[in-house]
């Protein structure tokens, strides 16, 4: 079973070009949804809609830079960095990296839906809080083991070598 999971793990990082791809076509979706909303004479009192459509795609079309910027922001490194995690050798070593993909690709899509989410703004005002729990539990887990070792250096002694043992 390891050699499976070990064959699959490389192949997890390919997928973040595809994201990025996905974000685009999604921003440009938006950018065009944001353009009809701005002209229609139909919807001529809800522009907030247009507005934050337009901020939406924005973000979205700024995908790569938004998560650097943020991760920049949070955890002082670029997401690459974070999206290259390589764990120390021991035997479960194999399960500890396709885990930290498995949760940095659930954070990525976590982040679309926090844009998603804050584009919604107008019809419904929670969305708004929804939206920033979302992008920033995205960012978390995209940078997951600089999170975890920020927490361990925090509170220290045990804790801090439990988590060098796990993630290195």
């Amino acid at each position: 079973m390891e050699n499976y999971v070990a064959n699959v793990i490389p192949h997890l990082q390919q997928w973040w070009p595809v994201f990025v791809r996905l974000a685009y076509l999604i921003g440009v979706v938006f950018a065009v949804v944001a353009l009809a909303q701005a002209v229609s004479q139909k919807q001529r009192f809800n522009r907030s809609l247009a507005v934050w459509s337009f901020f939406c795609a924005v973000l979205l079309l700024n995908l790569p830079t938004l998560m650097d910027s943020l991760s920049m922001t949070v955890f002082n490194q670029t997401s690459e960095q974070s999206l290259s995690y390589s764990p120390p050798s021991s035997p479960g070593s194999v399960y500890i990296q396709f885990a930290v993909y498995a949760i940095a690709t659930v954070g990525v899509i976590g982040i679309a839906r926090g844009v998603c989410l804050m584009r919604d703004t107008p019809n419904q005002a929670m969305n708004f809080s929804r939206g920033i729990v979302h992008l920033f539990g995205g960012i978390i887990a995209v940078n997951l083991v600089t999170f975890l070792r920020g927490i361990g250096a925090t509170v220290g002694g045990g804790v801090q070598t439990y988590i060098a043992k796990i993630i290195g």
